[in-house]
């Protein structure tokens, strides 16, 4: 049996990596980089199936906060404490719920006849692959990639850093 090589998720914005399970591939897809009034950024991690995306099974968040401000905020939360790097928090959250899509419409009771599988890959996915692929985040050295903000003025001097 041939090892699938796992999908390498890289933020050039925040400079870190995510390892996600090469099996993966046929059943995910990315949203893109959002933000809410909490988070500073979301990467959004969707279940595809059979052509159609359906909602996350995961979303990695960078909350602008200390560790100590976030649990004060969040610590009882459903969200998940991965990292502090260079004063942001990165967590994550799983969905608590199987998407809406997958009840049928006149039962209102999950349909598992059609949707067996999908059920089953997305509850492996979501509960047992998810906190393994949160531990193998990792930030490359040198910390952010954010765009830097110039400060010009006649009074700094520049010292050599070893450059």
């Amino acid at each position: 049996m041939t090892q699938v090589r796992p999908i390498v998720y890289r933020s050039t914005r925040y400079g870190f990596t995510l390892q996600i399970p090469g099996w993966w591939r046929p059943y995910i897809c990315t949203s893109g980089i959002g933000r809410s009034r909490e988070t500073e950024a979301e990467y959004h991690f969707r279940f595809k199936y059979k052509g159609r995306a359906y909602d996350d099974v995961f979303a990695l968040l960078v909350f602008r906060l200390s560790r100590r401000e976030w649990l004060e905020s969040y610590g009882d939360s459903p969200y998940v404490y991965i990292s502090e790097q260079d004063g942001r928090v990165f967590a994550y959250v799983t969905p608590e719920e199987l998407p809406e899509a997958f009840i049928d419409k006149k039962t209102g009771e999950y349909d598992f006849k059609r949707f067996g599988t999908a059920i089953a890959l997305l509850k492996r996915m979501v509960n047992r692959d998810v906190p393994l692929i949160a531990k193998t985040l990792r930030f490359r050295r040198g910390g952010l990639a954010l765009p830097s903000a110039p400060f010009r003025s006649r009074k700094v001097r520049w010292r050599n850093a070893g450059w």
